[in-house]
């Protein structure tokens, strides 16, 4: 298979240039031949001209994200050296990057959460993924380094992957960037062994989040079916493979019967997002964790990488709300709910000896999203003992001596 060239015919540039806006602007559900090639105003011949097929041209863009991902990322490694050089000073760098990523850099961060969203069938791009992996990496390795925090760089990856993810997810500007630098603020914390600082902005939108949490709408038996049906669809396949025969053979219903209460493939697809969303609304119930010691924990985490299909109904409902102005009421919700089990779960680990916030729920909830995507995307022989590793590492930072001690 060819690789992308450093200057590539003009015709290649404008259909990888079609690939991606595609990517920002519906997902890979929205790829075809015809469309890609109306995108980039050129015969679909073109595309079998310049690549030997849609995969391949696929693979071609996701090589140029990642190259200009790379660039992006080296130029604030090379910036680093103006920023203080103290743990104090991490929260801040780390909100920096998020909120530039997923804005200045928008296209670049649907490109990579479209890399790893694609079944494991898919061989070539799943390669690619494996290049995205390395490079978050490599350059949370280093700024962590310079921050004097290095013996956070994995946990610090792992709440990456899940918060530049919520991030793309807008809802009101000024709001996420502090709510975001808060968050950010708190990971700092941890990493240099200081208390939680207030998190008013997250504080008060959680508290929002929770008085406006959207009714889901009344179903009846049927729709009810159809709607718990077409989840396990858009989790087995992705939207792509979300049709009313598919759903009609799960839900033991007939083509009609569906056809019926959902006319739209448009319809079909919210009410596998409402399933997706009911899924996880019921996981929000902090009374689900009472209580919890490691290896309990360490096995859930196994057991929902052990069932990682499931991951990709959330997946695409994440992508779904962060593309879609029209669904940001979900992302407030998505986005300012999550970590109360994690802070149930938090607290069991950690002992009555400390405390737990709110917020640091939230990035508990962000670490154990970041391993379940980690592991579910790269398993290995080990999974429960590198999960292990993992939790010691953090738990570690509970026991850190503050810096004022």
């Amino acid at each position: 298979m060819a690789t992308l060239a450093l200057s590539p015919h003009p015709t290649q540039d404008r259909l990888i240039t079609a690939v991606l806006n595609q990517w920002q602007i519906e997902g890979s559900s929205g790829i075809s031949a015809r469309r890609l090639a109306a995108r980039a105003d050129v015969p679909v011949s073109s595309i079998y001209h310049h690549f030997d097929s849609l995969e391949e041209l696929q693979v071609c863009a996701q090589q140029r994200a990642r190259h200009e991902a790379e660039n992006w990322c080296a130029a604030l490694l090379e910036a680093i050296g103006d920023f203080p050089a103290c743990p104090e000073a991490f929260g801040g760098f780390f909100a920096h990057v998020i909120d530039a990523w997923c804005e200045a850099q928008r296209h670049l961060a649907f490109a990579w959460r479209e890399c790893d969203s694609v079944p494991d069938t898919e061989h070539l791009i799943h390669g690619e993924a494996q290049a995205w992996q390395r490079l978050w990496y490599e350059f949370w390795r280093e700024a962590c380094a310079h921050f004097q925090v290095a013996h956070g760089h994995v946990i610090t990856k792992r709440i990456f992957d899940t918060e530049s993810m919520f991030h793309l997810m807008r809802w009101h500007r000024a709001i996420d960037q502090a709510a975001l630098g808060e968050l950010a603020r708190t990971l700092g914390s941890w990493l240099a062994g200081t208390p939680p600082p207030p998190t008013p902005w997250r504080d008060h939108t959680r508290a929002l989040a929770l008085k406006t949490m959207p009714a889901l709408p009344e179903r009846d038996e049927t729709a009810r079916r159809i709607v718990v049906a077409a989840q396990q669809v858009l989790a087995e396949g992705g939207s792509p493979h979300l049709t009313h025969r598919r759903v009609a053979r799960r839900a033991e219903l007939t083509l009609g019967t569906v056809s019926h209460k959902f006319p739209t493939k448009s319809e079909l697809l919210g009410a596998a997002f409402e399933g997706a969303y009911s899924v996880m609304v019921d996981k929000l119930d902090p009374r689900s964790f009472s209580s919890a010691d490691l290896d309990a924990v360490i096995h859930a985490i196994a057991d929902s990488i052990s069932s990682a299909t499931r991951e990709r109904a959330r997946n695409e409902l994440f992508l779904a709300v962060a593309r879609d102005p029209a669904l940001s009421h979900f992302g407030r919700q998505l986005r300012y709910l999550r970590g109360r089990t994690g802070r149930g779960l938090l607290q069991s680990l950690v002992g009555s000896q400390r405390t737990i916030t709110a917020t640091e729920g939230a990035l508990f909830s962000d670490f154990s999203l970041g391993q379940i995507r980690r592991h579910a995307l790269f398993p290995s022989y080990d999974i429960c003992g590198q999960i292990r590793a993992e939790f010691v590492e953090l738990l570690a930072l509970f026991e850190r001596p503050s810096p004022d001690a």
